[in-house]
């Protein structure tokens, strides 16, 4: 019977590209757990850590929380499929974008008026050298 491999955290972070600094927090929330130590005390973590690693940045790059993260693994680990609360978070973001999305498009909308409304001030002139610019004084 072969030994799994074993990798120390220095090499786990090099082979992820995570620095170890990370590594161990995210062991401390439970993201990630060592196999154990070695004699000397240095962590040391199976090959399915560099898997694990992968699916936490891919998560954290559609915009999903550590905390959304940890349950999701936790739910993994526990031997239960996970999708559906993955349906739960993705909902739950889809549901926040629309509505920085709707923010934005408002914030345009009174950019745009401003700038038109500030255009007009200039063209006609009255606009005083020294002063404040009237339009930023008039905004809401």
């Amino acid at each position: 019977m072969t030994a799994e491999p074993r990798l120390r955290i220095g090499q786990l972070a090099e082979v992820t590209g995570t620095p170890p600094k990370t590594l161990r927090y995210y062991e401390e929330i439970g993201l990630l757990q060592p196999n154990g130590r070695t004699d000397s005390g240095y962590r040391f973590y199976a090959e399915n850590a560099v898997e694990r690693l992968r699916f936490v940045r891919r998560a954290k790059s559609l915009g999903l929380s550590l905390k959304d993260i940890a349950e999701i693994l936790a739910t993994s680990d526990a031997g239960r499929v996970p999708c559906e609360h993955v349906v739960g978070v993705i909902d739950r973001e889809l549901e926040r974008i629309a509505e920085q999305m709707a923010g934005l498009t408002d914030l345009r909308k009174d950019l745009t008026g401003l700038r038109t409304k500030l255009a007009d001030e200039i063209a006609s002139g009255t606009t005083k050298p020294g002063a404040p610019c009237p339009c930023l004084a008039d905004a809401p």
